[in-house]
């Protein structure tokens, strides 16, 4: 094979039709998956995004160094020795040295490669650099969840909190109180509401732990199926974005991801409508996601692509603003890129915010049932000491 052949992957589909249908049964697996289907458990071994990104920019630097597009994967293949990737890069081997596309033999691996990375290769095939496009992908991958990402590990120690203080307090309430309530009782006075309450909750909780434990169990696994069906997923993402400090973490994060694919797709030579229905599968909002799909069919229509998001009422207006001035200037490219920034840095912005909420709030929560079980159990006691002071 000489280096014409190998430095980039062939750009036609029409030299036969069995090669032509393969390529659109690898893509249809590759798009299945979805943005957020990257690592989705199947037959292939699930694999970091770190790793994926670490290996395109590994690829796209040996590529620029002038070694053909095969070379640089054999080469990168043997710097993976006994990880989960090197099957994954000798398969692709393989397939390209049969005829296969760049972008084809990354798209029987869905599991590895998402399809905003897929339809980004893919644009190679129309003569863009193999090089750059691998960069671009790496770097969407590199920026995507981030805030997210960011929101989870933050919110680990008020989860922690919250668990640890609801353990003890049911520890306290169904172990602890019920050898005090007979000492309480025998106080002879009589006992304040609060310590009446919490007698009450002891035993509801000791006497009906068999009824309450089953039906948690039964309310638990419905919920968990609800929102596994289409349905119920649409319901739960429109309820959370009903929640003033979620949604705006979700917005601005799927707005950076979709601002960022879309730009990345762009530049490397996809049409607008294409980048958009590619984009739309990075929304991790259904609602979201939904609202750019209709973007795109008043795109299609000739409406623009700020106009039908607009009328959508999911997008804050400085983004349908900045798309509007972008389709009359004729710089799409260049604002997609500056509201992926923009919003990127919003929703880190967010993150802090929701965490500098939650935290204070679990820690107060958690102080407000200690101190109402403690003046419970402390009320009734003072009130024996007063009398027998008396």
């Amino acid at each position: 094979m000489n280096r014409s052949q190998t430095s980039r992957p062939r750009t036609s589909l029409a030299r036969n039709k069995k090669k032509g249908a393969r390529t659109r049964n690898a893509r249809a697996r590759g798009k299945s998956t979805g943005v957020f289907g990257m690592f989705r458990r199947d037959s292939a071994p699930k694999i970091k995004r770190a790793i994926v990104i670490a290996f395109a920019r590994e690829l796209a630097t040996l590529i620029e160094s002038g070694i053909p597009v095969v070379q640089a994967l054999v080469l990168t293949g043997e710097q993976r020795r006994g990880t989960p990737l090197e099957p994954v890069v000798r398969r692709m081997v393989r397939d390209l040295n049969s005829g296969m596309l760049l972008a084809d033999a990354m798209a029987v691996h869905s599991s590895v490669f998402s399809h905003i990375f897929i339809q980004t290769v893919a644009t190679s095939d129309r003569g863009a650099p193999v090089a750059e496009v691998l960069r671009q992908a790496a770097d969407f991958l590199d920026t995507a969840d981030s805030a997210i990402a960011q929101a989870k590990q933050a919110l680990i120690y008020p989860a922690i909190v919250m668990t640890v203080g609801l353990a003890v307090v049911t520890l306290l309430i169904t172990v602890v109180l019920p050898s005090m309530t007979q000492l309480l009782v025998n106080l002879d006075q009589g006992l304040p509401l609060p310590t009446k309450i919490l007698i009450w909750l002891s035993d509801f909780l000791i006497t009906q732990k068999l009824p309450l434990l089953v039906g948690g169990l039964i309310v638990t696994v419905g919920t968990a199926k609800y929102i596994k069906t289409p349905r119920g997923k649409l319901q739960l993402h429109k309820l959370v974005l009903r929640v003033p400090a979620a949604s705006t973490l979700i917005v601005y994060s799927d707005i950076a991801r979709a601002s960022a694919a879309m730009s990345a797709l762009t530049s490397a030579g996809l049409s607008l409508p294409e980048a958009v229905e590619v984009a739309t599968e990075t929304a991790s909002n259904l609602v979201i996601r939904g609202a750019l799909a209709r973007g795109r069919a008043g795109l299609l229509a000739g409406d623009g692509l700020a106009r039908p998001l607009a009328a959508t009422g999911v997008f804050p207006e400085t983004f349908i603003q900045t798309l509007r001035v972008a389709e009359d200037t004729g710089t799409m490219d260049a604002n997609l890129k500056r509201m992926a920034d923009f919003y990127q840095k919003e929703a880190e912005s967010a993150v802090k915010n929701l965490v500098g909420l939650v935290e204070p709030l679990s820690t107060v929560f958690i102080a407000l049932i200690v101190g109402f079980i403690a003046m419970a159990v402390v009320m009734p006691m003072y009130s024996a000491l007063g009398s027998l002071g008396n």
